[in-house]
């Protein structure tokens, strides 16, 4: 019976042996195919660049680099550095444009480099640092990109930033780095306000009223704030602004644009300055401005006008003798009503408005119109209520009910997602209507592989016609030759990932932009080498 035994638990190793030897070989082939898609996709991404300017290709040798570094850093680091000398290089006789051009790709290259290497990062400085254009923004950019895993490290090169006096947006890391360390940004804060209080008038005072007073700045009220002491100091700081000069009595412009900025923080110097008041009252007592809606504002603050709800701006609004201010009133209160998540409320306000006040808004007003229905339809679903779902997309005016309906179908996180059918009726009624829409083809690309996400995951038989119509707008988009200018672009790498990759292959390849054609391929490689890590 021993014997019988010891052979049953021989084999029982042998056959659990044999299972993961034969798991392993399956992972390793697996593997050798994600590896072998990435590579052939790096070897197009390669082609690509010999079609792009020099900047262009350094950006694209920089994102080759940054999406490698974990699999091959050899050949990571040879494509990096291949970036870093091309922005090193100064032609003798270098065209403004040409240098708005390098320094772009630099910064671009340094917010890749930082998370990666301090030797590559070092190079790069110099490249900015000479040229004083954009180099303490290119830092902030860069300590953003590591301020989650390396706080401190961010905190230096936020305070390097400051040290160049090139930065304005030291708000954009002040606000993730109370996050994870509120002592580090309270020294960068002091750091900051020191400059501020040599020079007040400047945009990086602007951005510190931002992190001191974000409710007054139009920002959530969830947003943390330094300590009091600090904020104090800040106003402090900000005073000298609102001090007439006697020597220009005639013109007293300067003191009267300090007055317009501050005045949402009027209350604020009554809470926390109350001794320095006499000097608030007599710069705001010395401005007069012929602009009705400006001239109200200022009054609603510095009267201390309780104008914190929606029923009061209404008030406000049907009381108000100026057709220019009653607007401003009606726009604020609809913008209070959405961030209170009352949609219909908001959405009802923007639609009581007269035609030639939409018309004269433009966008302001069509933005939010379809924007807030997007939103209002998201609450909906999530508490199942899909006839009031349906109802708000669906009022939308028609010739923005696509955009509204793309936009909720792209906004919904997967997380969120219960049940398929309310969100399937959507989806196809936005891509009916993207294809039938007024709307130019170089404006829908987007929308299109907004919808593709979806469309790959539920009604995975559709997704071919949706990416060809993509594509087609995309082709039809005017890349601008201005370097560095904003190109809005989904990130579908992962959506094409689960498609036929030879009908993706050859979709991608129609592209006739290379920039974007590039853009593509990169967002694919990176979901690849993903699931290579994977």
């Amino acid at each position: 019976m021993r014997l019988v035994r010891t052979c049953l638990v021989l084999m029982a190793l042998l056959t659990t042996v044999n299972l993961a030897a034969a798991s392993l070989r399956a992972q390793n082939e697996a593997r050798e195919l994600w590896l072998i898609r990435a590579q052939n996709l790096t070897s197009d991404l390669l082609k690509d660049a010999t079609d792009l300017s020099a900047m262009q290709r350094a950006v694209l040798w920089g994102k080759l680099g940054e999406r490698w570094w974990r699999e091959d850093p050899k050949r990571a680091r040879t494509w990096l550095t291949n970036a870093i000398e091309v922005v090193e290089q100064v032609p003798n006789k270098e065209t403004r444009e040409e240098r708005e051009e390098r320094l772009w790709a630099a910064r671009i290259l340094l917010t890749i480099v930082t998370p990666l290497d301090q030797k590559l990062t070092k190079r790069l400085v110099p490249v900015l640092t000479d040229e004083r254009a954009g180099y303490g923004d290119a830092l902030i950019d860069a300590a953003i990109t590591i301020v989650n895993d390396d706080p401190k490290r961010a905190a230096e090169l936020g305070a390097t930033a400051l040290r160049s006096g090139t930065t304005s947006q030291i708000r954009l890391l002040l606000a993730p780095l109370r996050a994870r360390d509120p002592k580090l940004a309270d020294s960068l804060f002091i750091q900051a306000l020191a400059q501020v209080k040599q020079n007040p008038g400047t945009m990086l005072a602007n951005s510190l009223m931002y992190v001191a007073f974000p409710v007054q700045r139009g920002l959530s009220a969830d947003t943390p704030v330094p300590p009091e002491p600090l904020r104090a100091e800040l106003l402090q700081a900000l005073l000298p602004l609102l001090n007439f000069d006697p020597a220009n009595r005639e013109d007293p412009s300067a003191t009267c644009g300090a007055v317009r900025w501050l005045a949402p923080l009027y209350g604020e110097f009554e809470r926390l300055l109350p001794q320095q008041m006499q000097i608030v009252r007599q710069a705001v007592n010395r401005c007069h401005w012929n602009d009705p809606v400006n001239q109200q504002r200022i009054n609603d603050y510095t009267h201390n006008q309780s104008l914190d709800t929606v029923e009061s701006l209404l008030n406000a609004a049907a009381e108000a003798k100026d057709q220019q201010v009653r607007r401003d009133y009606e726009y604020r209160a609809a913008d209070l009503a959405q961030e209170n998540k009352n949609y219909e409320l908001a959405l009802k306000i923007l639609d009581d408005m007269p035609k030639e006040q939409r018309e004269a808004w433009g966008e302001s007003w069509t933005l939010p119109r379809w924007g807030w229905a997007a939103d209002g339809a998201i609450e909906h679903y999530q508490k199942k209520r899909f006839r009031e779902m349906n109802l708000i997309l669906d009022s939308v005016p028609s010739d923005l009910q696509p955009l509204a309906k793309a936009s909720f179908v792209d906004r919904l996180r997967e997380a969120t997602i219960s049940e398929t059918a309310p969100i399937l009726q959507v989806l196809n009624d936005a891509i009916k209507g993207l294809r039938k829409s007024s709307l130019p083809e170089a404006d829908k690309y987007y929308w299109y592989f907004a919808l593709l996400k979806v469309t790959v995951k539920y009604q995975p038989a559709d997704a071919n016609q949706v990416l060809k119509d993509a594509v087609a707008a995309l082709n039809q988009f005017d890349y601008p030759t201005l370097a560095g200018a904003y190109v809005p672009f989904c990130d579908v790498g992962g959506p094409l990932l689960e498609m036929d990759e030879f009908i993706v292959k050859d979709a991608i390849a129609s592209v006739t932009i290379v920039p974007m054609r590039a853009q593509l391929r990169l967002s694919l490689l990176a979901a690849t080498l993903q699931r290579l890590k994977n």
